[in-house]
């Protein structure tokens, strides 16, 4: 499904991360099923649903396989940094700018709290503000047609983040913030995953809140044993690595 997701399935309503992989790409389809995964057609439709799928398989491309080695290895390594931003960003700045200051070098923690000096709320509010808005401008680039899609979003996002900037609704670093999580949930290749990112930030974002630098790391640990709990058919979702002797079979 490379960047492009036609659907997913989940192992219950409630459940945040899919559990089985809907793709209409041959390519992910081979690779998949020579992997020793089961693969589901139905008749009549250009999707193959793809089972059990791990978060090592949301987290691939299948243009790494037309890559070197290193190259392949190094964009992965890329996608998993921007999955760890996307999460904890947004809640690092909260807790750095709220509760612990101390943590920065004595220029740039002057320098944000210059840039936040005629902000007139606090920077949860402020942060909350400016993912509401780029989630809108996510969803209006999705439903707009494709023609003028990228350039109303684009042009949107520039004149927004210029204008609550001069307004004093928010600071210039918190544009900057913004911006950077947004790209690094873009950086995940199956949207159905990304989707769940980008709930999942909101979740930390609250946690630093209350807590602080604490509640980011209480929070970010909280969801690796939430990976480490959810199972795709008996198998561990939280694979990073693929089993060797697996690979093996499936290729034998």
């Amino acid at each position: 499904m490379g960047g492009t997701a036609a659907g997913y399935y989940k192992k219950s309503n409630r459940s945040l991360f899919p559990v089985m992989l809907v793709s209409e790409r041959p390519d992910r389809v081979a690779v998949n099923l020579a992997g020793g995964k089961v693969i589901l057609l139905t008749s009549g439709s250009p999707f193959a649903v793809i089972l059990p799928t791990v978060m090592k398989d949301f987290m691939a491309s299948m243009e790494d396989i037309y890559q070197t080695y290193w190259v392949g290895r190094f964009l992965q390594v890329l996608r998993y940094i921007g999955f760890f931003l996307s999460i904890t960003l947004s809640g690092l700045y909260v807790a750095l700018t709220s509760y612990n200051p101390e943590v920065f070098r004595a220029q740039l923690a002057i320098s944000i709290a210059g840039s936040r000096t005629g902000v007139p709320y606090p920077s949860f509010i402020e942060v909350l503000l400016m993912l509401f808005m780029m989630e809108l401008l996510t969803e209006a680039s999705i439903r707009l047609p494709k023609a003028i899609g990228p350039t109303a979003t684009t042009v949107g996002g520039l004149i927004l983040g210029q204008a609550a900037t001069e307004a004093d609704l928010v600071s210039n670093i918190m544009i900057i913030l913004v911006s950077a999580v947004a790209i690094s949930n873009f950086v995940v290749p199956i949207n159905s995953f990304s989707f769940a990112i980008r709930v999942l930030k909101y979740f930390v974002l609250v946690l630093a809140t209350l807590f602080g630098l604490l509640g980011v790391v209480v929070g970010f640990f909280m969801i690796i044993a939430y990976f480490v709990k959810l199972d795709s058919f008996g198998e561990p979702f939280f694979t990073l690595v693929q089993n060797k002797s697996k690979k093996n079979l499936g290729n034998g």
